[in-house]
């Protein structure tokens, strides 16, 4: 099966129906390629496993299980699966929706720390894709910045949670090995440097480590070595969070409790996604309030007359006798009235007789109705001969 030559993939490559642009990305078990369908009008990303990990055992197998769960967890936070198959190298690859960002890891190398409520709202997002997987009892298990990809232009969704290859389904899903670990070691949970017990909690530990280190610039364990920091997970309790960062008292809590060393006494995603949403709307910018008249002016009179007009001021520029207040949670949460539209009546003024050579002779009547139809809609009133 391995005896097969290796497969040389570049510019131009042909790979199922995808002709590579470029490569966009490497990571330790799959090569990224820019690509696009040779028939469809479509952009793919194109994920194909390294040729040094096909003498490793349930590798290639991991990356089939990747494509089966983005193809039947459906969430705008993970991307959509096209395609899957293998070269004939027997190297499986997966063609994925291609989504343009950054990871949450880059945007942590430049910016040092995130405010608290772009932190809020990413915990909020991410949750979001955790509740809809954990119901299925899929388990990431190797949630860090570097699986985050940021997409705020994107319409459908803000972010994708990327690379499954290693999450576990539940308990048909068991692919790892007596020993191994899967997992990124400064954001593992205590569950999973012990190698049992990994379920939901793992993520929700991995996602309080990702927020640590989003709040404070650091994350609430490192050392020198990987055993080291393992240690520090099964063993140490973080530094306060409220001591490293003027986050509200509500976040630093939940975050502390995503880091409890016991899995039953975190939250779950539901709850985060819950109480991150509220803490965010409390932190973004509110809505200033602005107070709507219907004071009628007169306009600067012009040729056809004067107009009146409405005119809308905001609350600044208003006495405080006049008009009406809006909060910001009415213009957010209100029940908006849809008012039907009424259309502005036709109306055919008597203009009278106009002389002329055609109507000479003929009895003297009014403009009325065009159409018989205007008359029957009462939207026109017929004049009486005279």
């Amino acid at each position: 099966m391995t005896s097969e030559p290796l497969a040389e993939l570049g510019r131009d490559s042909l790979v199922g129906a995808y002709r590579i642009v470029r490569e966009i990305g490497r990571g330790g078990m799959a090569t990224v390629y820019e690509a696009g369908h040779t028939v469809l009008p479509r952009r793919a990303a194109l994920k194909v496993m390294h040729g040094d990990l096909r003498r490793q055992p349930g590798m290639a197998t991991r990356v089939v299980q990747e494509a089966a769960i983005l193809d039947c967890v459906r969430h705008p936070g993970i991307v959509r699966v096209y395609d899957c198959n293998v070269l004939p190298d027997h190297r499986p690859w997966i063609a994925m929706e291609l989504v343009e960002g950054e990871t949450l890891a880059a945007r942590l190398h430049y910016a040092g720390v995130l405010p608290a409520a772009e932190v809020a709202t990413l915990l909020s997002d991410v949750a979001d894709v955790l509740a809809a997987v954990h119901k299925t009892n899929v388990v990431h298990r190797d949630l860090k910045p570097d699986n985050l990809l940021c997409c705020p232009t994107d319409r459908e969704y803000p972010l994708r949670v990327i690379d499954w290859g290693v999450a576990r389904l539940g308990l048909i899903g068991r692919l790892t090995m007596d020993g191994l670990t899967p997992g990124t070691p400064i954001y593992m949970s205590p569950e999973q440097a012990h190698g049992r017990d990994i379920a939901s909690p793992c993520d929700i530990y991995s996602l309080g480590v990702i927020a640590y280190e989003a709040l404070t610039g650091y994350p609430p364990f490192d050392g020198r070595t990987l055993a080291e920091v393992v240690c520090m997970h099964l063993t140490r309790e973080p530094a306060a969070l409220r001591d490293r960062c003027n986050a509200p008292i509500e976040l630093c809590d939940l975050v502390t409790r995503m880091l409890e060393k016991e899995p039953a006494l975190r939250p779950g995603a539901i709850e985060v996604r819950q109480l991150c949403r509220a803490i965010a709307s409390e932190l973004l910018p509110a809505y200033e309030a602005f107070e709507i008249s219907g004071v009628e002016a007169e306009a600067l009179p012009n040729a056809g007359g004067a107009t009146r007009c409405r005119t809308i001021r905001p609350a600044s520029a208003l006495p405080p006798e006049e008009g009406f207040a809006l909060d910001a949670d009415a213009l957010e949460y209100g029940v908006t009235e849809m008012l039907p539209v009424v259309p502005k009546p036709r109306w055919t003024p008597e203009i009278g007789h106009i002389p002329s050579a055609l109507t000479a002779g003929q009895p003297r009547r009014p403009i009325g109705p065009r159409f018989p139809r205007d008359q029957i809609a009462g939207e026109i009133v017929t004049v009486k001969l005279r």
